[in-house]
């Protein structure tokens, strides 16, 4: 009788182990291949070879929910959180770009100091986007620009939508790059000090909470001034990682 017992002890504690390597196993392989569920909100297909897509993503996030992003970069990580209310748009380019990995191994094309560091072109030239283009969104009067200058921004092309409450360009601004109303794609940058100038011009979607010294760090690093400010080592983006609660 005490044989048996012990019999069935070992069985169950061997079932136990496999059970355990089992999860383990499993928590590895979607931890590397950034499927973890709880920091893959809109579950989106882990796809980091592809780096054009025909059109704008399906529209995922919830504006109720807070969204963090950490930005491993090869520099050190930076985490910052994300503004789905000020810019649903942008955050939710941004949340599946990041989720499908089209960010890893994205390099820093552009940076000028005192004033940005500027990534996310494919093509690590610059000039590359994700395939598409999607609309600004900037409520003017919420950053409190004058009417006048309002007008002369829409005799450029510039549009507003006025049901959003944008947030200014202040140090630590991750906000969209474009080339003109309207041409936001992948490219973003992070400012490293307020620039009000910017306001109404650039669509600004989240904010750095923690790791501004790696953003300062690479907003010192020498840079080719004559080739748009490009620097002269390559800064990677490693991998972005989406949380949201």
């Amino acid at each position: 009788m005490e044989k048996s017992n012990v019999s069935k002890r070992v069985l169950a504690l061997y079932i136990l182990l496999i059970i355990v390597v089992g999860f383990l196993i499993t928590f590895s392989y979607f931890s590397k291949s950034g499927k973890l569920f709880t920091q893959n909100p809109c579950n989106i297909v882990y796809q980091p070879s592809v780096k054009s897509y025909s059109s704008y993503p399906k529209f995922c996030i919830n504006k109720s929910k807070n969204y963090t992003a950490n930005i491993q970069t090869s520099y050190g990580n930076i985490k910052v959180v994300l503004y789905p209310k000020a810019a649903p748009l942008a955050v939710n380019n941004f949340v599946f770009l990041s989720e499908s990995g089209f960010y890893n191994n994205v390099i820093f094309t552009r940076v000028i100091k005192g004033f940005m560091d500027q990534t996310g072109s494919p093509t690590g030239q610059g000039n590359g986007g994700p395939g598409y283009k999607f609309n600004d969104q900037i409520n003017p009067i919420s950053l409190g620009i004058p009417q006048l200058l309002i007008n002369a921004y829409k005799k450029q092309g510039y549009t507003y939508d006025y049901s959003v409450q944008s947030i200014p360009i202040n140090a630590g601004t991750l906000a969209m790059a474009n080339s003109g109303p309207n041409t936001n794609g992948s490219q973003f940058f992070i400012t490293v000090a307020k620039e009000g100038r910017l306001n109404g011009l650039y669509t600004a979607f989240g904010k750095v909470i923690k790791g501004m010294s790696v953003v300062k760090e690479i907003n010192d690093i020498p840079v080719n001034k004559s080739a748009h400010h490009r620097p002269l080592s390559n800064i990677y983006i490693n991998k972005i990682t989406i949380s949201s609660n």
